[in-house]
């Protein structure tokens, strides 16, 4: 019965079959992945900020910790995932996702600044449209989100 399939057919099953096998890959697999394109990682970043999702989103942080850390001082210096997660729940970081990019700025091969307006989770608009430019950096082999999520006191 193979012996009527087209060379066309074949390669059309394998790419069916290679794309159903990638969707089996664990979320960090997923996540590693796509380190290289800097707007799947700013979408995924705030995709994992909206799902409150704070391992994934340690991942795709570049930023430091520093202010984290002194807000949080009963804190380990080094539990980056509770430190995001008091900074979203307790310290005034919201917890949003991405309305509109609004604009791309490529500054080189290895850094990207990006215009973004946000919505609450609820679909209502952040802080009436405001506009907040995020960096997306390649660190090492991967592009990393320099800036922590919308901040209100």
């Amino acid at each position: 019965m193979h012996r009527n399939l087209t060379k066309g057919t074949w390669i059309l099953l394998c790419c069916i079959l290679t794309t159903l096998l990638a969707g089996c890959l664990p979320a960090d697999e997923k996540v590693k992945e796509n380190h290289q394109d800097p707007d799947l990682v700013l979408n995924q970043y705030f995709d994992a900020l909206s799902k409150q999702d704070y391992d994934t989103m340690v991942k795709l942080y570049g930023g430091d910790y520093e202010s984290l850390i002194g807000n949080n001082p009963s804190v380990a210096k080094d539990d980056y995932k509770k430190l995001l997660e008091n900074y979203c729940t307790i310290n005034g970081g919201n917890i949003v996702k991405i309305d509109t990019i609004i604009e791309k700025t490529k500054i080189s091969d290895k850094e990207y600044i990006y215009k973004l307006s946000f919505k609450y989770l609820d679909d209502t608009s952040f802080e009436n449209g405001k506009q907040i430019e995020y960096t997306v950096k390649k660190i090492d082999d991967s592009f990393k989100v320099m800036g922590l999520p919308p901040y209100i006191p």
